[in-house]
């Protein structure tokens, strides 16, 4: 599977599983997965049809999805019926990751910060990204995925503080 084949299958993928999840953010992770496995199959076996073989896949993986988020048996509720609310406990918990999350972010060189931001935060296409900031699209993608692996570094860090 070479290069000049990914890109334009990767968007077809995208849209594919963006039509059933209706996530970007998950169509993403979702995609991401299908070339990893696809390319790990592809390393080991003839493949014939890697644009079958890569629908495939992804149609597996939106399948085990929905199925991890299946509806958990009903149990036997209490006499106190929980508040809805959030504890504090949760509260602060959430507002520490929050904080750990922007000085992740503030650290984080400005181009990949930027690309992040408008890719996970403001749901902008790689292709939008690439035109508005001179980049290729193969550029924003790596971009995309350093700052990932740069934000799971961060917090990995923060926990064993």
């Amino acid at each position: 599977m070479g290069s000049a084949e990914t890109l334009p299958q990767r968007e077809a993928l995208y849209g594919f599983i963006l039509r059933r999840v209706r996530d970007p953010f998950l169509a993403d992770d979702l995609v991401q997965e299908t070339l990893a496995r696809l390319l790990a199959y592809a390393r080991t076996n003839k493949v014939g049809d890697t644009a079958a073989l890569g629908f495939r896949i992804a149609a597996n993986l939106i399948t085990d999805h929905f199925r991890a988020g299946g509806v958990a048996p009903a149990g036997e509720l209490d006499e106190e019926i929980a508040c809805g609310r959030p504890s504090a406990e949760q509260v602060l918990m959430e507002r520490q990751r929050t904080a750990l999350f922007t000085r992740a972010l503030e650290k984080m060189p400005p181009l990949r910060r930027e690309v992040f931001i408008r890719r996970r935060l403001q749901g902008q296409s790689h292709r939008e990204i690439a035109q508005a900031m001179g980049l290729s699209e193969a550029a924003v993608e790596k971009h995309v995925v350093r700052a990932l692996e740069w934000l799971h570094q961060e917090v990995a860090r923060a926990g064993k503080r």
